[in-house]
């Protein structure tokens, strides 16, 4: 049963309730082979053992209820992005950084703010570290916006900053002389930007799947008064 649910969550990219639910139907047909005294298995302890490990819960400042979505590859599920990224790796011998070149640059320009031509989705771990931040535009997201949203999505869906800055920082050193200007200036860039409030990228289309709570914003400039 723990081993049905860990490939539910890292290889379907299970919502909470899918995963409880396959551990649900895992017990029911665990139950045909065990026999009458076999131990039965906690599947509240199992469930948050496995969200635990495999899932990492995230919040985002929204308007409305799809404000979640990507501007490009907003069709695309986080689980198959996944799944391309390890055939990629595969396909040219399993390279040393984590996320492929292009993705990477695309994840540190989203950092940088530039997310028009962007398939990521920024959220944060702490949205109070984000109210307090020294850039002036994340303040403004979160003492403007309508309400904040929590996401419990699976970790090989999520982005970290240090990672990308790893996979960059690995990929200058393949000589990649073409883009070795613009890669330093970007990993310049990112070092440069405020650490507080823990930025996290969500690659995919279906963050809305994983929403888990919604709430008033506390942040707002009205709130906060």
């Amino acid at each position: 049963m723990s081993a049905r649910a860990q490939l539910a969550a890292t290889l379907t990219g299970a919502t909470l309730e899918a995963l409880r639910n396959e551990i649900d139907l895992a017990e029911q047909q665990a139950a045909h082979w065990s026999s009458a005294t076999a131990a039965s298995v906690d599947r509240n302890r199992l469930f948050d053992e496995v969200a635990g490990s495999s899932y990492v819960t995230l919040r985002r400042f929204q308007n409305q209820e799809n404000d979640c979505k990507p501007r490009m590859e907003e069709n695309t599920s986080a689980i198959s992005h996944v799944r391309n990224t390890a055939r990629d790796h595969s396909s040219v011998g399993d390279p040393p950084e984590r996320y492929p070149m292009d993705r990477a640059r695309q994840a540190g320009w989203h950092m940088r703010g530039k997310t028009t031509a962007s398939p990521f989705v920024s959220l944060v771990e702490d949205p109070a570290k984000l109210a307090v931040s020294r850039d002036h535009w994340a303040r403004a997201i979160t003492n403007d916006a309508d309400a904040l949203y929590t996401y419990t999505v699976p970790t090989p869906t999520v982005w970290t900053p240090d990672d990308v800055l790893s996979s960059i920082g690995l990929g200058m050193n393949a000589e990649d002389q073409d883009n070795i200007d613009e890669d330093v200036d970007l990993m310049c860039s990112l070092g440069r930007t405020p650490t507080r409030e823990i930025e996290r990228l969500f690659l995919g289309g279906n963050s809305e799947s994983y929403r888990t709570v919604s709430e008033t914003n506390p942040y707002t400039r009205e709130s906060s008064e």
